[in-house]
C-alpha cells in the first residue's frame, strides 16, 4: 500500500552532518570547556563541501556544553496511515532522510505500508507513537520520603546536561540543564509513565526523561541543607534551546560582524517571502500593540528590541513570489530603480537578519528550486545577513505536481545545514495543528476570527499564524541575546 512517495533527492551527504548536530544537542553530557574557534576565513560553501570553522567567534563561556559523539540507541516506529519517510524523519529531529535510510537497507522510500516497522537510529529523543501502547514505569516497590508523598532520584552520573522541561514533551520549552547526580524529589510517573514531574534542591519544579534518573533511596544521594526549605521559584530565564530552531553555528556571528562592517542596523530584521509572509497576522501586531506574550513574558526585551521592523513593508514579500520572482528585477516596485526585489529590500532595510519562507510558489517549477533557492541565501550572507531558513507548512509540489514528497522541504534543510545557517522548523510545529495550521487551500496559514493572532495563550495558540508570530519572535530572541547583543 502506497502511503505518500518520497524521493531520494532530498538526501545529500552535507544534509547528514547536519542532521547529527541536531542529534546531538538532544543528548544529556557533562559539561567540558570550548576552545575558540581556530583563525580561519570562513569560505562560500560548494554544492557537496561543508565549510571550515570560521575566523573570530566569540569564546564560548566556561560552562558551555561541547557533546561529544555518543553512543547511538535504537527505536522502532510503526508506519501510521498518511504517513511519508519525511514526516517521520521531522518526528524524530532529523534534517535529513539519510540516517533513516541506512538504518533501513532495502526499503522503498516512495511506497511505506501501514504497519511497516522502520529501524530509527536515535539517541535521547524517542517520540510517541500515534498507536503505540507506553510501556508502564514502576514505582509501586519505591520508598517514599517518610512523611511525604515523594521519592527520592537522582540524575545518573553519565547524564550531566540532563534538559528539565516545562512540560512532559520534548516539545517543551527547556528551563535548565542538570548535572550528574543531582538530587532529584520525585512526585510521580506522567505523560504514558515515560516523564517523571520533579523538583530541584533550590525549589524549582519541572519534568524530565525518566530514563535518566535513578529512582529509589541510595547511600550516595546528597541531602542539601536547603532542601526542605525549598519552595518553587519563577522561571524568568528564557529557555535555552527550542527544539523547532537549529543550534548557532560559528559562521552566524561571522556573518552578523561583517554586516555591521557594512552598515547594517542590529537591530532590523527583514521578510522574504510570499503572501504568507506579507499578510498582516505576521508579525505585524507587535508593531500595533495588538499582542499578549502571555506566558513568553521574557520576550517582551526582544519585541523593544526590533520594534519598528515587525510592520514594516518588505519588497521582497509579496502575494504570488517564489524564487523565481523574488530575484528577478520585473517584480520589483519602481523605487527599486531595477534591483530585485531581494536586493532592494536589503539596500533599503540594512537588516541583520532576514527570515526567508519560500517554496509553495514553487509548486510548479519545483525542479529551479534548489539553484535559486542557494542564490538566494549566498546574496542574503554577501550582504552580511545572517538569512533564517524556513520549511513551509505544505507539500504542494507533491500533492499537485509529480516532486517527491517533503521535496522543497528537504533542500531547505539541506541548504541550511551546508551553509550553517539558521533554520527555523515550521513544519515541525504546524503539522501539530488543527488542520495543520492552514484555512482550507491547504497552504495559506489560518488565524484567530477576532485577529489575535498574537496573543500566545492557549486557545489562540491552535492557529498557524499566532505559531509562527511565536516561533519567529522566540528565534529573534536567541539571536538578540547570543550574536547582537550577548548579555542584554
Amino acid at each position: 500500500m502506497r502511503v505518500h512517495s518520497v524521493g531520494l533527492a532530498i538526501v545529500g551527504a552535507a544534509v547528514a552532518a547536519g542532521a547529527g548536530i541536531l542529534l546531538l544537542l538532544r543528548l544529556p553530557t557533562a559539561p567540558v570547556r570550548r576552545l575558540p574557534a581556530p583563525a580561519t576565513i570562513f569560505p562560500f560553501p560548494t554544492r557537496n563541501a561543508t565549510p571550515a570553522a570560521l575566523a573570530g567567534a566569540p569564546p564560548a563561556p566556561d560552562n558551555a556544553l561541547v557533546l561529544p559523539s555518543p553512543t547511538p540507541l535504537v527505536t522502532q516506529y510503526v508506519v501510521q496511515a498518511g504517513d511519508t519517510l519525511w514526516d517521520i524523519a521531522l518526528r524524530f529531529g532529523f534534517t535529513s532522510l539519510e540516517a533513516i535510510l541506512a538504518a533501513n537497507p532495502g526499503i522503498n522510500p516512495d511506497f511505506l505500508s501501514i504497519g511497516q516497522v522502520l529501524v530509527i537510529p536515535g539517541y535521547d529523543f524517542v517520540p510517541p507513537l500515534r498507536a503505540a501502547t507506553p510501556t508502564p514505569l514502576v514505582l509501586l516497590t519505591l520508598p517514599p520520603r517518610q512523611g511525604t508523598d515523594e521519592t527520592l532520584g537522582f540524575v545518573l552520573p553519565e547524564a550531566g546536561g540532563l534538559r528539565l522541561r516545562r512540560a512532559p514533551s520534548y516539545d517543551a520549552e527547556v528551563i535548565t540543564r542538570l548535572g550528574p547526580n543531582t538530587p532529584l524529589r520525585i512526585f510521580g510517573p506522567v505523560a504514558g509513565q515515560s516523564w517523571l514531574r520533579v523538583r530541584t534542591p533550590n525549589g524549582t519544579e519541572g519534568f524530565v526523561d525518566a530514563r535518566y534518573v535513578s529512582i529509589g533511596t541510595a547511600t550516595t544521594l546528597p541531602t542539601p541543607a536547603t532542601w526542605e526549605k525549598a519552595t518553587p521559584a519563577p522561571i524568568v530565564a528564557a529557555p535555552l534551546e527550542y527544539p523547532f530552531l537549529s543550534d548557532l553555528s560559528p559562521r552566524v556571528f561571522e556573518i552578523f560582524r561583517m554586516g555591521q562592517a557594512r552598515g547594517n542596523r542590529p537591530n532590523v530584521f527583514t521578510l522574504v517571502g510570499d503572501s504568507n509572509s506579507q499578510h498582516p497576522a505576521y508579525l505585524k501586531p507587535f508593531d500595533w500593540g495588538n499582542y499578549n506574550l502571555g506566558a513568553y513574558a521574557y520576550l517582551q526585551p526582544t519585541v523593544d528590541f526590533f520594534r519598528g521592523s515587525f510592520a514594516q513593508e518588505s519588497p521582497a514579500a509579496n502575494g504570488g513570489f517564489n524564487t523565481s520572482k523574488v530575484l528577478d528585477p520585473a517584480f520589483a516596485p519602481p523605487s527599486c530603480e531595477g534591483r530585485s526585489p531581494l536586493q532592494c529590500a536589503y539596500d533599503q532595510m540594512r537588516p541583520s537578519i532576514a527570515f526567508i519562507l519560500l517554496g509553495t510558489g514553487d509548486q510548479h517549477s519545483w525542479q529551479n528550486f534548489e539553484a535559486n533557492y542557494r542564490r538566494i541565501v549566498e546574496i542574503t550572507i554577501g550582504n552580511g545577513i545572517i538569512p533564517v531558513l524556513i520549511t513551509k507548512g505544505d507539500d504542494l509540489e507533491c500533492r499537485d505536481n509529480n516532486a517527491p514528497c517533503g521535496f522543497i522541504n528537504g533542500k531547505i534543510a539541506q541548504i541550511a545545514a551546508e551553509y550553517q545557517v539558521p533554520l527555523l522548523n515550521l513544519r515541525q510545529i504546524v503539522q501539530r495543528l488543527p488542520n495543520g495550521g492552514m484555512t482550507e487551500d491547504g497552504f495559506h496559514y489560518n488565524f484567530p476570527p477576532d485577529n489575535r493572532s498574537a496573543w500566545f495563550t492557549p486557545e489562540y495558540l491552535q492557529y498557524g499564524y499566532t505559531q509562527r508570530n511565536l516561533t519567529t519572535l522566540q528565534t529573534l530572541d536567541v539571536l538578540r541575546r547570543r550574536v547582537i547583543a550577548p548579555g542584554s
